[in-house]
């Protein structure tokens, strides 16, 4: 996949497009990619997906709004998808005041060369948002691109959002997350050497250093662990460790029957389901066994799940 950050860098071959942020690229997003792909290899076209960086709502509102997945794993769920040319423009002030007209005009038809855009029939944009469905149709005429309309995908009653899917993450609700994101929430890192703790208790953790920005609720969570090119069996711990009295958080993973020095690799976690809450307990030895009963739980469910 090309990936383009210039916003003066034209495409010269004709697109099919859709825009948004695709963070996370779930379920929704899935389906406008398929139809812009399916229209593009219909047509003779390059598929074209245009996103931002940062968030909009972070440049207009100063609302910090965490990623489900940073920009580089982004561009690789995008790859993934199929994506021939990923556009990812700077979100500024400067760009927001770009007008609807103007950025159809400039940026649509001259830079990414489009020959027919997918959104959906709320999608608005330019200035003060005051482009809408509307404005590209009519524009469309001038210029000689189609607009189709895409029609939100709606799971147990609600319309899939990545507002809705961080609300999951961040309530612990990773399964059904793992359904509105058509894949298991995962994060990725490098394992740095922490104080050795688990080791101690018999269970060796592999503590994750990682750029992403949203993480579930404290507890422990059955995941896979992908390391060195292979998948393994793990729990996860994203805590405090309330029984020592810390208050950093962290991400553990302990990888069921492996053995082996790490440090210093990259994982990636998948969080397939919540075993419990994160809790203190009265001793160590009470930690022990609570730990050795989720890994036994964790087996279990590891083998009824397909």
């Amino acid at each position: 996949m090309k990936v383009i950050f210039d916003p003066k860098e034209p495409i010269k071959f004709a697109t099919s497009t859709t825009i948004g942020i695709f963070d996370g690229v779930h379920i929704g997003h899935k389906k406008i990619i398929s139809l812009v792909r399916r229209d593009a290899h219909e047509r003779g076209l390059t598929s074209c997906v245009v996103t931002f960086y940062p968030h909009p709502q972070k440049v207009l509102r100063g609302t910090d709004i965490p990623l489900i997945v940073p920009l580089k794993e982004r561009f690789r769920l995008l790859e993934k998808e199929g994506v021939e040319v990923s556009v990812c423009y700077n979100f500024t002030k400067e760009f927001a005041a770009i007008s609807a007209e103007d950025f159809v005009k400039d940026v649509l038809v001259k830079k990414l060369n489009i020959k027919s855009i997918f959104v959906g029939s709320d999608f608005l944009f330019g200035r003060r948002r005051e482009g809408n469905v509307a404005l590209l149709e009519s524009m469309g005429r001038i210029y000689k691109f189609e607009t189709r309309i895409v029609e939100p995908v709606v799971l147990d009653g609600e319309v899939v959002s990545s507002t809705i899917i961080r609300n999951l993450i961040e309530d612990g609700m990773v399964k059904k997350a793992a359904r509105f994101l058509g894949d298991y929430f995962s994060i990725e890192g490098i394992i740095k050497e922490g104080e050795k703790r688990g080791r101690k208790l018999g269970f060796p953790t592999a503590n994750l250093d990682t750029p992403w920005e949203i993480f579930p609720r404290r507890g422990v969570y059955i995941t896979w662990a992908y390391l060195e090119g292979k998948k393994f069996r793990s729990i996860t711990n994203v805590g405090l460790r309330p029984t020592f009295g810390e208050n950093q958080l962290l991400i553990e993973t302990h990888i069921i029957d492996f053995k082996g020095d790490i440090y210093g690799e990259t994982m990636r976690i998948e969080f397939l389901d919540r075993l419990r809450d994160e809790r203190r307990f009265e001793s160590v030895n009470a930690l022990i066994a609570q730990i050795s009963k989720d890994v036994e739980r964790a087996k279990e469910i590891f083998e009824e799940t397909p």
